[in-house]
C-alpha cells in the first residue's frame, strides 16, 4: 500500500510544475523558477533622518557585529564536533548526529511542519527587517523588498540601494550584514528561556510515541498517543518522574514485575495492568514529555530551534547556487566585503564559502525532528 506522504509529495511536485509551466519566468512582480517563487513588493524607504532613532539603531548595528562573529565561531565549533564524531572518532550515537533538512513526511511530521513553517516565517521576517532598519540608519535607502517560497519554505528579502551600499564604510556594511543574525540570536535566546519556563509549568504526563511489537507494553494494550499520568497510583508530570516511578516498579531489569499505569487517551482515563515476565529488560515503549497546551510548546520550541539554526547558518560564510541566481549568507557577504580590498580576496572568500558548504553538506543527516 502506497503511504499517504508519497501521494502528498507527488501532488506537491505536480502543483509546482503546473505553476512553472503557466508563468515560467517573470510576470509583473512575480517570478517563478522550478520550486522557487519570488514576489517583489513596491517597497521603497529613504534613510532615517539624523536623530535619536537613527543613533539607537546604529548602536544595535554595532553590537550586532561581534554577535555575528560569535555565531559564526559557534557554527564552526558545532560543525567540527559533529565532523569528528562522524568521521574521525565515530560512536554509534555520534555517527547519527548532524544537520537535519526539513523534508515533510520524512524528517518532519505534518503535525509538526506547521509550527516549523510559522517559526521560519517569523524568523526571516524579523531577520530582513533588521537588515532594513540598520541600512536606513547608516544612510542606505531600501529600493525593494519581497517574499519568496523555496519549495515549501517561506522567506523574505530586502534589497538596499547598490550604489549607496558601495559608498558606505566597511564598518557600516558589517553592521548591515550582521543585524539579521543578531536579531535571530536574540529571538533564539528569548525562546530558549520560554521553552524551559513553559516546560516546567505545562508538563502534564509522559506521552507514549512508539510501542515495540510483542513487548510487555504491547500485550498490555499500550498504544502511541497514550499519556501516562500515574504509575502504581503515584502521579507523574515529567519524563524524569515517570522514569523514576517505572524503575521503582520494576520496569527496568531482567526480573518479573507487575504494575498499574493510569493513562489518558482520547479524553478517557484508564488503568492498565502491565506484566513484564522475567527475561524482559524493558517494557518496550518510547516516551516524550506531554504538555497541557501542546501547540504552544511546539511553537515556542520551534521558534527556539529555527532562530538559533538561522543565526548560525547565516553567520557562516556560505553561498547556495539556485536556478537563475545564487543566495549568499550574511557571513559570506561580510567575508567577501572584508577581503575585497586584498589581491585575490574575492577568490579567497569564494574558496572559504565552498569549503564551508561542503562541510555543511557532509554533516547532513536524515532523522526525524520531534517537537513537544
Amino acid at each position: 500500500m502506497t503511504p499517504a506522504w508519497a501521494y502528498a509529495t507527488a501532488a506537491f511536485i505536480a502543483a509546482w510544475l503546473a505553476l512553472y509551466l503557466v508563468i515560467r519566468g517573470t510576470r509583473g512582480p512575480l517570478t517563478v523558477y522550478p520550486f522557487l517563487l519570488v514576489y517583489r513588493l513596491r517597497y521603497s524607504r529613504a534613510p532615517y533622518a539624523p536623530g535619536t532613532r537613527a543613533r539607537l539603531i546604529r548602536a544595535y548595528g554595532l553590537v550586532s557585529v561581534p554577535l555575528a562573529m560569535v555565531s559564526a565561531a559557534l557554527f564552526y565549533y558545532v560543525s567540527a564536533e559533529l565532523f569528528v564524531g562522524r568521521y574521525i572518532a565515530p560512536t554509534q550515537a555520534s555517527s547519527q548526529e548532524g544537520f537535519v533538512p526539513l523534508i515533510p513526511g520524512v524528517t518532519v511530521g505534518l503535525n509538526e511542519l506547521i509550527y516549523i513553517l510559522l517559526a521560519v516565517g517569523v524568523a526571516v521576517l524579523v531577520h530582513e527587517l533588521s537588515h532594513a532598519v540598520v541600512a536606513r540608519s547608516v544612510g542606505v535607502p531600501i529600493r525593494s523588498a519581497g517574499f519568496l517560497l523555496l519549495a515549501f519554505i517561506p522567506a523574505a528579502f530586502v534589497e538596499p540601494d547598490e550604489e549607496a551600499m558601495k559608498a558606505v564604510r566597511v564598518r557600516s556594511k558589517a553592521m548591515i550584514y550582521s543585524a539579521g543574525v543578531a536579531a535571530n540570536l536574540a529571538l533564539g535566546l528569548t525562546f530558549m528561556y520560554l521553552t524551559g519556563y513553559l516546560a516546567a509549568h505545562l508538563a502534564n504526563g509522559v506521552q507514549i510515541v512508539s510501542v515495540q511489537p510483542g513487548s510487555p507494553a504491547s500485550h498490555a494494550g499500550l498504544q502511541p498517543g497514550m499519556v501516562i499520568v500515574a504509575v502504581n497510583g503515584t502521579p507523574v508530570r515529567t519524563v524524569e518522574q515517570g522514569l523514576r516511578a517505572l524503575i521503582r516498579s520494576g520496569a527496568e531489569g531482567p526480573g518479573a514485575a507487575v504494575m498499574t499505569l493510569s493513562v489518558l487517551y482520547q479524553g478517557v482515563l484508564r488503568n492498565l495492568t502491565v506484566f513484564k515476565p522475567a527475561g524482559y529488560a524493558r517494557l518496550g515503549i518510547e516516551v516524550v514529555q506531554a504538555f497541557s497546551i501542546p501547540w504552544l510548546m511546539s511553537f515556542v520550541s520551534a521558534m527556539y530551534v529555527v532562530n538559533f539554526g538561522l543565526a548560525l547558518v547565516n553567520a557562516a560564510p556560505l553561498a547556495f547556487p539556485l536556478p537563475g541566481f545564487g543566495v549568499e549568507s550574511d557571513g559570506g557577504q561580510a567575508l567577501r566585503e572584508a577581503l575585497s580590498r586584498f589581491r585575490a580576496g574575492r577568490e579567497a572568500a569564494a574558496a572559504v564559502e565552498l569549503l564551508t558548504l561542503l562541510l555543511l553538506l557532509s554533516l547532513i543527516t536524515i532523522a526525524p525532528v520531534r517537537l513537544p
